[in-house]
């Protein structure tokens, strides 16, 4: 079997086949260089000959993304549940880079440091050219595609001060996938997907992408005024109501937990959390 986890691929779901994308005849090994080669247009990628393929095998569709961008607070019933009153007045962004992403199907490692490590079901973006100050009108120009993400957040950790990294950049804790949708196909610059979390095969987050307080436009022309985006980047939209730390009891993820983020025209990643033993 030919070892897919160094190429990017056109993945064939339910066939055991994938096949290698290709620019210009080239295959790669990133998302980020296959894109910046054909410039964010998603006619130039052709395919090259399909090999058998193991869909455990799949890591995240971009290995090695320059940037990841998130956003907090952006479905209104997920405001309210966290006690405030009303939506922030400009997009709430933090990051978290490379060593935060996993596997669509990866057994995640739950750190021993703490019991409180909560689930986020989110639309991810994933950006297609080199660009700033893009004005709304055009975001769609710089858009590839989308993707599913799982935020995982160490909530005690997460609140040690007001500056969320320290419970946001876990490695590993962050899967992502299983596949990047051309946008064209979801929607363009304004997808309305149902995006549904489920922790062991029950629905506990469900709302749709339409209902994103900072919608694409707003979110990306936001981010570009004081930030260069490039192909490969990663924007996390935000998850919707129904997060395990406000919850009464709170319901965070254990040894042996699945958890799944199911969104429409994407599929879905599924995870299995496992107790991290220390050596």
């Amino acid at each position: 079997m030919r070892n897919a986890a160094s190429l990017v691929v056109l993945h064939e779901p339910n066939t055991g086949q994938a096949t290698p994308a290709l620019v210009d005849g080239r295959e790669y090994t990133d998302l980020p260089e296959l894109l910046g080669a054909a410039g964010g247009d998603a006619a130039r990628i052709t395919r090259g000959d399909s090999f058998a393929m193991d869909p455990e095998e799949l890591l995240s569709p971009v290995g090695r993304p320059r940037k990841i961008i998130c956003v907090g607070q952006n479905y209104l019933a997920h405001v309210h549940e966290g006690g405030r009153p009303a939506p922030p007045e400009h997009p709430d962004l933090f990051a978290k880079w490379d060593n935060a992403l996993a596997g669509p199907y990866a057994d995640v490692a739950l750190p021993p440091e703490s019991t409180q490590i909560d689930f986020e079901s989110e639309l991810a973006v994933v950006i297609g050219r080199t660009c700033r100050r893009v004005a709304q009108a055009a975001v769609r120009d710089v858009v590839f595609g989308y993707t599913a993400a799982n935020d995982g957040s160490v909530r005690d950790f997460q609140f040690h001060t007001t500056q969320r990294t320290a419970g946001k950049a876990w490695d590993g804790l962050t899967p992502l996938g299983p596949v990047v949708v051309p946008a064209a196909a979801l929607g363009g610059d304004s997808p309305d997907l149902q995006i549904t979390g489920l922790l062991n095969d029950e629905p506990v987050q469900e709302d749709r992408t339409s209902h994103l307080i900072f919608g694409l436009p707003r979110l990306i022309s936001y981010i570009t005024t004081f930030m260069t985006l490039e192909p490969g980047d990663i924007i996390l939209t935000g998850t919707p109501a129904g997060v395990g730390a406000v919850r009464q009891p709170p319901l965070f993820l254990k040894d042996g937990d699945q958890f799944e983020v199911r969104i429409e025209g994407i599929g879905a990643i599924r995870n299995t959390y496992r107790a991290e033993t220390l050596s």
